[in-house]
């Protein structure tokens, strides 16, 4: 289906696709067939062997891409990436587990743990690691990991979702429309 010259907007009349679906994620994909004639849209089991996903349709005006960003807009929407964690996201509990696992780390030359605190070769009393930024940044590196990964498969998707929309407007564009 081309796009239509004219003045007027698209109108779609009849639809009728063949399509796999799954009810819900992680439910095994079954083929259906859905028509749509005069605002009424119905969708059964596809019963004719294993027919292959196709979809037809009638009208004026017709988008090919409207129509299929239209048909693939009800997928599930794609992971959206998620920040990776700083200094200031850090808890209360994770604080003190790193705070209590910098005892066990070297110290710099000039400082010594007293049991209690970190204290410098002048007598400066520190609550924290001399080098704690260094034993954060750690630690949170440590524990984006799993976020990167959870990121890049999410950006994977979404790169895959955007080549299969790519291909089925370049599929429906060369398609002809039938008079």
């Amino acid at each position: 289906a081309g796009g239509g010259g004219g003045g007027g907007g698209m109108e779609l009349m009849h639809l009728t696709a063949c399509l796999r679906v799954a009810r819900t994620e992680g439910d095994q994909p079954e083929m259906v067939v859905l028509k749509a004639k005069r605002g009424f849209v119905t969708v059964t089991a596809a019963t004719d062997g294993s027919p292959q996903p196709s979809v037809s349709v009638s009208g004026r005006n017709l988008d090919a891409e409207a129509i299929v960003r239209a048909l693939l807009s009800g997928r599930a929407a794609a992971a959206q990436a998620t920040p990776l964690r700083t200094e200031k996201d850090l808890t209360d509990e994770e604080r003190s587990t790193i705070k209590a696992q910098s005892i066990n780390e070297p110290l710099p030359e000039g400082f010594f743990f007293n049991g209690s605190n970190f204290v410098d070769f002048e007598g400066t009393v520190f609550q924290y690691h001399p080098q704690m930024d260094r034993l954060v940044a750690s630690y949170l590196d440590r524990s984006n990991e799993s976020l990167r990964a959870a990121n890049d498969e999410a950006a994977r998707r979404a790169a895959e979702a955007g080549r299969e929309l790519a291909g089925c407007v370049a599929l429906a564009k060369q398609a002809r429309v039938g008079r």
